[in-house]
């Protein structure tokens, strides 16, 4: 039987033979990706059609990614003895945790490059949802292997070649089946070979349909988190990784860069870090045999195991992408204190070993951040996560290198060389981060506010004629002998809505003057339904009894909160939407009201509401008795200055939201411990039952034909809708050839 050496030798000179094309591969590829940002922004949209080009290619690549690791890991674990799995273990952990720091501590240090910023957010169901939990059991063990190849698991098909592997290293005829497995390793290689040829043209149709169909708006929303994320990429894959390499090993600096330029540009381009595995093997295979050789007692694995074991692991590029919640933090106003970062990355360390899809919204909940904030990381993942890709390949190869010469002995642990890697490195950084710092402190003044969005915000389709009546007063058309609401409303013309402008985002004045919000907005489809205009009539909760009575308006719909008086009292409709109750306060004071028990921990506690039943508050007194609940005319009135005579305002979080967009300073807190909902409906006045049935029956419709839900995501959500634009093209805005 042939010595470990001599078979991996064997290995590698067999499959290097099967050369992956070199020369002008890299241009090739280059070429393409350019040709195919100048044909997206040639043509625009009229590239997606070239999505199915990409998605072939994409395809031909995953098709021998996965087995390949398969095979290899299988057949390489298998020839290894307990003392190199041992050292694979430790070499290879220690390799791993280094570059984890190097991400990690790049997490904290590009955070800090965010500007000053304070903004508010519109209210997201994360604010009120319970945590979401990380099912790493099902990512990481393999209880269905045909599940988890289905599923993509790469992990926990990892990890079964793993144990595959070593049980394979214990029996005395495996050299059977290895050899078996070598053939089929060869054969896949050979298959990837032939798909790498096409890489220009599978660049070409990516980066076209990508750039052709991509909003430009999206892009600029995301500028300082593209920002920080591209600089931190540039700054780890091209400075950080090569030198540290170089510092350590016998490679140089330019060593790396030629194992992993073209699988960096390929995997940028394709979004699929998997499929450049293989070119990486062979790349790093051409570039260690040498070394290798030089130990004939060596007791190092393969390459091709190194690369496989590293995968399930998250890289650099991954973490990296940790980046984007303190960029949410800071974009919702809410930038992370220092003491929540050691919490927040280790949790994201942990949580990202089942991928950023499951592990964004995790940690944006964990944080009690917007859970909207989710998909504007959906948005940056055309990007993002190709730059993370690529940032992945000069990971794993960094790492097979520094555990291949840690296995034969040549890692070079010298203080002087360590010493100025991190001194220089240290600068380069600081000067990176002071740079993005003041630059984005430059473009923060073009950046439109939230407040400015909700301000500005209008009613969407086309509103119905509509007046504004300043002072309340009976209808100047009385009802007469026997006569219904919905009659009267059909006689005149006109519709008399009950409104109090304290409500957003249900019923507000927006900066133009215009009375606007979810409700209005339903008056106005109402108004529309049943061809008739419009009067507003502002109602006082106080005396919104008497007010009805004496037919001030036929409905009130601005965003009324049910109680026990109001249903013993007035005429209304089923509930229309459940709102949460929670707490406004100061953003400084936040963490101080997350939960009840904190809250029962706080003396001399002292919380304003408005319109709320006198024993739902009763009930809030017993499960805070040291509390004292003040009762406000309005909830403006409390940010109008009366919040410093206040620890907290009582409001639903869906108002809450609304009202921190303007006053960026408080925050939205819903205490763990007690989840309440309320329930908003309309009021009908005269008591009267047709009206009532008619606006029943009206909801449902509405509820049905997907009108209120997208009210609820315009005002409630924050989804403003922008019209329906074209991409913009040369073809067409500039030469004007088409239309």
């Amino acid at each position: 039987m042939n010595s470990p050496a001599a078979t991996q030798s064997e290995r590698t000179t067999n499959r290097t033979a099967i050369r992956i094309p070199r020369g002008n591969l890299t241009s090739a590829i280059l070429c393409g990706l350019g040709l195919g940002i100048a044909t997206g922004l040639f043509l625009g949209e009229y590239c997606a059609k070239l999505t199915v080009v990409g998605d072939m290619f994409v395809g031909l690549l995953r098709m021998t990614a996965l087995p390949y690791i398969i095979v290899s890991l299988i057949a390489n674990l298998g020839r290894l003895s307990r003392r190199q799995s041992r050292r694979l273990a430790m070499i290879g952990g220690l390799t791993l945790a280094t570059l984890w720091s190097v991400a990690l501590f790049n997490v904290f240090a590009l955070s800090n490059t965010f500007p000053e910023w304070k903004s508010g957010s519109f209210f997201s169901t994360a604010i009120v949802a319970p945590p979401r939990e990380i099912d790493l059991v099902s990512v990481f063990i393999p209880a269905n292997i045909f599940d988890a190849l289905a599923d993509n698991h790469v992990p926990a098909v990892v990890l079964m070649c793993i144990c595959v592997g070593l049980a394979l290293s214990g029996i005395s005829n495996r050299e059977v089946l290895i050899t078996q497995l070598d053939i089929l390793g060869k054969a896949l290689i050979h298959i990837n070979y032939y798909v790498v040829r096409l890489t220009p043209i599978g660049v070409f149709a990516i980066a076209a349909s990508t750039t052709g169909t991509i909003s430009l708006a999206e892009a600029i929303r995301l500028q300082a988190y593209f920002v920080a994320y591209t600089a931190g990429s540039l700054f780890v894959g091209f400075v950080v990784l090569p030198w540290l390499v170089a510092t350590c090993t016998p490679f140089r600096y330019r060593d790396v860069l030629t194992v992993s330029r073209d699988a960096m540009i390929t995997a940028f381009a394709t979004g699929k870090l998997i499929v450049v595995l293989p070119l990486l093997i062979v790349e790093t295979e051409k570039l260690v045999r040498g070394l290798s050789s030089d130990n004939e007692d060596s007791s190092a694995p393969a390459v091709d195991v190194l690369y496989p074991v590293a995968y399930p692991m998250p890289h650099v590029g991954k973490l990296l992408g940790l980046i984007f919640i303190p960029f949410a933090a800071w974009f919702s106003g809410h930038a992370l204190a220092p003491h929540e970062y050691p919490a927040f990355l280790s949790a994201g360390l942990f949580s990202y070993f089942s991928g950023p899809i499951v592990a964004t919204p995790f940690l944006l909940d964990m944080l009690h951040l917007p859970h909207d904030m989710f998909q504007l990381f959906l948005l940056s993942g055309v990007y993002g996560e190709r730059l993370g890709d690529a940032l992945g390949a000069i990971h794993f190869a960094t790492f097979t290198l520094i555990s291949t010469s840690a296995f034969l002995g040549k890692l070079r642990i010298q203080w002087f060389p360590i010493v100025r890697f991190l001194g220089i490195v240290t600068v380069l950084g600081v000067a990176m981060c002071v740079t993005i710092r003041f630059g984005l402190s430059g473009t923060l003044r073009y950046v439109e506010r939230k407040e400015d969005v909700i301000a500005h915000m209008q009613l969407l389709e086309q509103p119905a004629r509509a007046t504004v009546v300043g002072e309340s007063a009976p209808n100047p058309d009385p009802l007469l002998l026997g006569e219904s609401l919905l009659h009267r409303v059909r006689r005149r013309g006109v519709l008399r809505v009950g409104y109090n402008e304290d409500k957003l985002p249900f019923a507000f004045f927006n900066i133009r003057g215009e009375l606007v919000g979810f409700d209005i907005n339903l008056a106005h489809a109402l108004a529309r339904d049943l061809g008739v205009r419009l009067e507003f009539v502002r109602f006082d909760r106080d005396t919104l009894q008497s007010q009805l009575s004496d037919d001030h308006f036929d409905i009130v719909m601005s965003g009324l909160v049910g109680t026990l008086e109001r249903s013993r009292s007035m005429q209304h409709t089923t509930p229309y939407m459940d709102v949460t109750l929670a707490l406004v306060v100061p953003d400084y004071r936040a963490r101080e009201f997350r939960s009840l028990d904190s809250l029962r921990a706080i003396e001399s506690l002292r919380i304003g509401f408005v319109d709320l039943s006198r024993g739902f508050v009763d009930r809030l007194r017993e499960s805070l008795p040291q509390a004292e609940f003040v009762e406000l005319s309005t909830s403006q009135q409390f940010f109008d200055g009366d919040w410093q005579e206040y620890d907290a305002l009582l409001i639903s979080a869906e108002s809450g939201s609304a009202f921190t967009l303007l006053y960026p300073e408080f925050e939205v807190v819903v205490p763990a411990g007690r989840r309440i909902s309320m329930p908003l409906f309309y009021a009908i006045g005269a008591r009267d039952a047709e009206m009532r049935d008619f606006l029943e029956h009206w909801m449902i419709l509405r509820k049905k034909d997907g009108t209120m839900q997208q009210y609820y995501d315009h005002w409630i959500l924050g989804k403003v809708a922008d019209p329906d634009q074209r991409r913009w093209s040369v073809v067409r805005d500039v030469l004007h050839w088409v239309e």
